[in-house]
């Protein structure tokens, strides 16, 4: 559980996302569960819902903390390869732009996706807490990412296998409330 400061520090910025970025964003992308495949200048080539994304691609599990929470503490997470989606849409290129809800974007090398293999998370592993709160159901393993988790996709790294100065200087790789890719081979 995080410390009552960090969480409290979380939220309210999920919740500043979603009260002040979310309008002007939304007029583009009408759909935060529904990843679009663009080309460079943003034309949509492809698109997956949730669903989609499962049937795809093969969903991978990765256990890990984020760089907002005590490095003892792991989330496990559910969800396909970036690097598959890309191998589907992009097969050769540098950089890819990813693309939140919110309006935010980070621009990721593909040596760095490549080698540390991150996830597009759409679900979340259930626990003491989700229970709890009636988010998972009894012999429930895993639940979707809802807003406030960072979802409905939430691009999720290795946080272990990083290096060192990636955190904080790389944090905007942890990349909330994806809705699309595109090649930013600038």
């Amino acid at each position: 559980m995080l410390p009552f400061k960090q969480y409290l520090a979380h939220v309210l910025a999920t919740v500043l996302a979603l009260t002040i970025c979310f309008p002007a964003a939304s007029a583009r992308y009408e759909d935060p569960a529904t990843l679009m495949i663009e080309d460079a200048q943003g034309k949509t080539l492809a698109s997956y819902t949730v669903e989609e994304l499962k049937r795809v691609f093969p969903i991978r599990e990765l256990e890990t903390p984020t760089p907002w929470m005590p490095k003892d503490q792991k989330i496990g997470f559910r969800g396909p390869y970036l690097k598959d989606v890309l191998k589907k849409h992009f097969p050769y290129g540098t950089n890819v732009e990813i693309i939140a809800y919110n309006g935010f974007s980070s621009i990721i090398e593909r040596d760095e996706i490549e080698k540390y293999a991150p996830i597009l998370a759409i679900e979340r592993l259930c626990d003491d807490e989700s229970r709890k709160d009636g988010s998972c159901r009894e012999g429930q393993t895993y639940r979707p990412l809802y807003l406030k988790d960072g979802g409905p996709l939430f691009l999720v790294w290795p946080l272990d296998e990083l290096p060192a100065s990636y955190i904080p200087a790389r944090n905007a790789i942890w990349v909330w409330f994806v809705v699309a890719v595109r090649p930013n081979d600038e």
